[in-house]
């Protein structure tokens, strides 16, 4: 981002409900990123700060480059050489780039002007030749930056090759210019849906049966977040819904394994008590057949979720089926 103001992280922070990760010399880059992830510093210069993001979102390591490039054509030479730098480096890397150029890539990209700028426009092309990359087009306004009725495309996002392997879709968005000359620009990817990640995150309706349930959710919903509002409310669930997924896989577990070792312990411990009948023993049968009838009704709980969002996905067969 392009903040033009007195720096103030923990103020942004809290606005995009993101942690500041730095910024550059000049300070007029800054980048914020999700909780639990970190970016290591590559380059940092007044035109481009450049490192790779590393997310438990993803397997690999992506490379980052945020530009905010000189308003002359001499001073952008050391852009575009940093670029060609930073692409002879990557080696198959993801590589996204973005930001201000100050500069248009074809005649297409300005209106209000005649102005001859046929030798930047080559410049910028060349670089972005010589670096493999491509422009995964965009939607919104067509113009970035307007000035005295100039209107112009300086802003962009880019990506090489390895990033739309990772990616099954760039969509890139001009947003609207609303207290600045150039309007923000916003870079969504969409991941496979068959991928090497993590699954979906379900509700399971068995959790509520467990005693611990309900403190894995109180514990992380209380959590503060520094953010107000719906930011807030959207920051809490995603905690709630990484904490259930960690608790489901390092403490509720698989519910059908769970039931396999109960009939096992039940019937270790009848074995136990045949041997050698006391009170004691006797306890411990019960306790086993009690947890073992708990595990039942989870199991109950849990097929039958999954035969109503069966039903559910099948919805418009059962509605012909039913009115036919």
């Amino acid at each position: 981002m392009e903040p033009l103001t007195t720096p103030d992280p923990v103020r942004f922070s809290k606005a995009v409900g993101l942690s500041f990760i730095g910024s550059n010399t000049s300070g007029k880059i800054w980048l914020f990123a999700e909780e639990g992830s970190t970016f290591d510093i590559d380059w940092d210069s007044e035109q481009i700060f450049h490192g790779r993001l590393k997310s438990h979102r993803i397997a690999s390591p992506l490379a980052i480059s945020a530009v905010y490039a000189k308003c002359t054509r001499s001073e952008r030479y050391l852009l575009w050489d940093k670029m060609r730098e930073i692409a002879g480096t990557l080696e198959g890397i993801p590589w996204i780039i973005g930001g201000d150029f100050n500069t248009i890539l074809s005649h297409r990209d300005r209106t209000g002007s005649d102005t001859n700028r046929q030798a930047e426009m080559v410049d910028f092309a060349e670089a972005i030749e010589d670096c493999r990359l491509v422009d995964p087009g965009f939607d919104g306004t067509e113009f970035t930056w307007a000035k005295n009725g100039l209107f112009e495309r300086l802003d962009r996002v880019l990506v090489n090759e390895a990033w739309t392997r990772v990616f099954e879709a760039t969509r890139v968005t001009n947003l609207p210019r609303i207290a600045s000359d150039h309007g923000p620009v916003l870079a969504r990817c969409k991941m496979p849906n068959i991928s090497i990640g993590e699954k979906a995150f379900r509700f399971q309706n068995m959790w509520i049966r467990h005693e611990g349930f309900f403190a894995v959710v109180k514990n992380a919903w209380e959590e503060p977040t520094g953010a107000g509002g719906l930011l807030n409310i959207q920051i809490k669930h995603s905690r709630v819904k990484r904490a259930l997924k960690e608790w489901n896989k390092e403490v509720f577990g698989n519910i059908h394994v769970n039931l396999a070792d109960k009939e096992e312990a039940i019937a270790v411990a009848q074995s136990n008590f045949e041997d050698l009948p006391t009170p004691v023993n006797r306890a411990v049968i019960n306790k086993h057949i009690a947890e073992y009838i708990l595990l039942l009704r989870m199991e109950e709980d849990f097929w039958r979720q999954k035969t109503a969002l069966k039903w559910l996905a099948e919805g418009d067969k059962n509605t012909r089926f039913y009115q036919s």
